[in-house]
């Protein structure tokens, strides 16, 4: 077996189960009382957001040891970042559906961003296929969340007026 395939096979386990704790979150937040899925949705969103951090480090860590795509990493290293901070500003100042739908709309555009894909495609195809399968996942639990927000049945947003 090939260095390669080992290191891919660990990142790849290493995504699956990184997020598994959303995937979980986000659908519990239909199971539960009100009064705790807020809390929960709250909870989504703030892991979501230590996932970006933590996506900010492997990305960080990998343009110390690549020469070739240090420029390019970098501003993509910091994408992650800002993301997080601005989902949080937003759900924190204005409210959840601001926060959530921002997020949502970057987690889904990134994923056409040439910049972004061009150095992904640098490591290899299958890094371009797992961030395409992990940003559909991501996106699947951002909409769950956004349309908790929404749902106007329990009105959960009610307790921000």
């Amino acid at each position: 077996m090939k260095d390669e395939d080992v290191l891919f096979r660990s990142i790849k386990g290493i995504s699956y189960i990184s997020i598994s704790p959303l995937i979980l979150l986000s659908a519990s937040l239909w199971f539960t009382p009100d009064s705790l899925a807020i809390v929960l949705a709250h909870l989504a969103q703030l892991y979501f957001s230590v996932l970006l951090f933590f996506l900010f480090g492997n990305i960080w860590s990998i343009r110390g040891s690549n020469n070739e795509f240090i420029s390019n990493l970098t501003y993509v290293a910091l994408l992650p970042v800002l993301l997080a901070i601005s989902g949080g500003a937003l759900t924190f100042f204005l409210n959840p559906i601001w926060g959530i739908g921002f997020l949502l709309c970057a987690i889904y555009a990134s994923r056409y961003v040439k910049y972004i894909t061009s150095g992904i495609k640098a490591l290899g195809g299958n890094y371009l296929d797992l961030m395409n399968k992990i940003s559909i996942i991501l996106c699947i639990c951002l909409m769950l969340i956004l349309v908790y927000w929404l749902n106007p049945y329990t009105n959960p947003i009610e307790i921000y007026n």
